[in-house]
């Protein structure tokens, strides 16, 4: 079976490529006033039952996932192309995620209330992962709009090998929350420790990176502004990454316990 994972990994990244660059052009914006099946939270029972809540959530995260990917992707390539339209674009999308993610938080409430006296356990699962995405969607919001601002303002984009720093470091970010859509999709939840190694190598490779920064500062090589822009973006997708992890833990927690 490994013979098949190279074939595997190339076929799920040109999935992740098609949802990224060719399915937006497919699918008109709904305009805000006309909310889509992904914006109605309303659970059509009157008492909730966990498996209900546990469709609801598994959906609202892979869609999350989905969005980050493609934010954080082409929030990237945007500012090193400095396509300040595209990233103004990737901002409105992300704004609407984080007004969807606070909504979901603003009803939870509501939704423990709903429960069904057998599932009261399910509002503790439902409230993590409410959080988790509450978390992403911030920090997705606080990676793509200081690229924004700082091109905006017309500052110094970053110097050739700061861009081939974060062109190898986007790459991996992708991949991971590739395999993270995937793990939740078809739930493989048994592969979260692959995605944990996943993680650690990006953060080794952020720790390189940071210090080749350093050195970059020490040799006066980069400006302060654009020190703080670089180690902003590597805070935040950190901050990603772990959230990300925890996302997927709690849906796995909460489809054990479904399933008991």
């Amino acid at each position: 079976m490994e013979k098949f994972y190279p074939i595997f990994w190339f076929l799920l990244g040109m999935f992740g490529t098609w949802i990224i660059f060719v399915y937006p052009r497919r699918v008109k914006r709904v305009p805000k006033s006309e909310p889509g099946a992904s914006d109605n939270d309303e659970f059509s029972e009157p008492l909730i039952k966990a498996e209900s809540v546990l469709v609801k959530t598994t959906e609202d995260s892979s869609n999350a996932i989905i969005m980050i990917s493609k934010a954080y992707y082409l929030g990237i390539s945007a500012f090193h192309s400095q396509n300040v339209g595209l990233l103004e674009e990737i901002e409105m999308e992300i704004e609407e995620f984080n007004q969807r993610a606070r909504k979901l938080k603003a009803n939870t409430y509501r939704v423990i209330q709903q429960l069904q006296h057998d599932s009261i356990e399910t509002g503790h699962y439902y409230v993590q992962i409410v959080d988790y995405l509450r978390e992403m969607a911030h920090s997705i919001k606080y990676v793509v709009r200081p690229l924004q601002e700082h091109l905006k303002n017309n500052h110094r984009p970053f110097g050739e090998d700061q861009s081939a720093e974060l062109t190898e470091f986007n790459n991996q970010v992708t991949d991971f929350l590739n395999f993270a859509l995937h793990i939740i999709k078809v739930s493989r939840f048994e592969q979260i420790d692959d995605l944990i190694r996943k993680r650690k190598d990006i953060l080794e490779l952020m720790h390189e990176q940071e210090n080749r920064q350093i050195r970059r500062i020490k040799r006066r090589g980069t400006n302060s502004r654009n020190s703080v822009l670089y180690f902003g973006v590597m805070s935040e997708t950190k901050h990603l990454l772990l959230q990300t992890v925890n996302l997927l833990k709690a849906t796995r927690d909460f489809v054990s316990y479904t399933k008991s």
